[in-house]
């Protein structure tokens, strides 16, 4: 079965689209949009690149790492 995606500009939209799913008793199911700082975002995009570009560290230094932090 494919799935359509509706991005509603304004409330009102989202109500009237909602309305009509509900009389044609079709199954929907709406989700918040997750709003980020401009901050956030630029952080994440970092990490993003960061990570493709090989710029990691494993795990075990990450704990190893925090456990000598948390020992001082």
């Amino acid at each position: 079965m494919k799935s359509i995606v509706i991005y509603p500009d304004n409330p009102k939209q989202f109500s009237v689209i909602e309305a009509f799913l509900e009389e044609m008793k079709i199954r929907f199911k709406s989700q918040e949009d997750i709003i980020i700082s401009e901050e956030i975002k630029q952080s994440v995009l970092e990490g993003i690149k960061d990570a493709e570009e090989g710029r990691l560290i494993s795990s075990e230094e990450v704990r190893k790492k925090a456990e000598a932090l948390c020992s001082k």
